[in-house]
């Protein structure tokens, strides 16, 4: 099973075995995860990976096929422990899906009352997001898609969650606004709130999180600290030397084991390269003006990893 942390408690998200099939077609395949509480999760994947399969199956709005989870040690298949699981829980969907006649404070007390916990940080998010009092008296529907993103927002944050879940929650918002959500997720990460950060944009999860999961048809193929990740994957390296011969150093860096992409011009070669020691023993024997090695960014770590559907070092 994937884990993040060392889970001396009961963790924030559990699951088993989890399969969702519609008909044919598998959506989830045997995923299991856990993740211990207070840590923040990048959950990534192209499109058609199951991503919002699997938020909508761990909130409780479709029934797996197979398989279990529990939020916050409440089984969210079971009515009255899914519903104690929902007042500690803070949801971000992808589509808010609001009542366009309802009016914007109206929506938050019901949903505060429905998740049976006082609004207690409604009066620091809505400042925070720029959100301004008198949208609130409006109707949702004649509201900007902006505006409606953050009271949509505010609704997952405005009573302190212990867990929250966030499905693309930077759609529709500003560079401001992104900034500003941000800001809240720290605050919330800092007070030990455990997030699910699910998103298509990578620099946001990398901004954000320092965990990530990566899942490709259904199933996680990765599930890792973002540093470590970054560890078993290619660095792109820039060697410039001083006087080379340009055949003998090709053939000395083409013997290295994990080098791909190979090529030069001039004096200066470029390559990735997965591990290091060998690198750093050849380039200590050879005329070295200078040397660039820069770790795998988010966006390599996706692409490395669903290119082929395995992992680099696999490859």
């Amino acid at each position: 099973m994937a884990m993040i942390g060392q889970v001396q408690e009961v963790p924030a998200i559990a699951v088993h075995n989890l399969s969702k099939r519609y008909g044919n077609r598998l959506t989830v395949d045997n995923l299991n995860m856990t993740v211990a509480p207070g840590k923040v999760l990048g959950f990534l994947g192209p499109n058609g990976a199951g991503k919002t399969t699997t938020i909508r199956l761990m909130m409780g709005f479709l029934r797996p096929t197979v398989g279990h989870i529990k939020l916050l040690g409440y089984d969210v298949q079971l009515p009255k422990e899914a519903l104690l699981a929902r007042g500690q829980l803070g949801f971000v969907p992808d589509v808010a899906g609001l009542d366009p006649a309802a009016r914007g404070l109206r929506l938050l007390d019901e949903l505060a009352r429905l998740q049976a916990r006082s609004p207690i940080d409604r009066e620091f998010v809505c400042p925070a997001l720029e959100l301004d009092p008198a949208d609130l008296k409006r109707p949702i529907g004649a509201l900007s898609r902006g505006t409606r993103q953050k009271i949509n927002i505010v609704q997952g944050l405005q009573h302190r969650p212990a867990l929250l879940i966030l499905d693309e929650p930077t759609e529709g918002l500003d560079p401001l606004g992104k900034q500003a959500l941000f800001e809240l997720l720290r605050a919330a990460r800092d007070r030990g709130t455990t997030i699910f950060f699910s998103s298509h944009v990578l620099s946001e999860v990398e901004e954000l999180c320092d965990h990530v999961a990566l899942l490709r048809k259904g199933c996680l193929v990765a599930m890792h600290h973002l540093a470590e990740l970054r560890d078993q994957l290619y660095k792109q390296v820039v060697l410039r030397l001083t006087a080379p011969e340009p055949s003998t150093v090709s053939s000395r860096l083409a013997g290295l084991p994990s080098l791909v992409d190979l090529h030069h011009e001039n004096d200066v070669w470029h390559f990735r390269v997965g591990e290091l020691q060998p690198l750093l023993r050849l380039i200590a024997a050879l005329p070295v003006r200078d040397v660039t090695i820069e770790p795998s960014s988010l966006a390599d770590i996706f692409l490395q990893y669903y290119r082929s559907g395995e992992a680099p070092h696999d490859q």
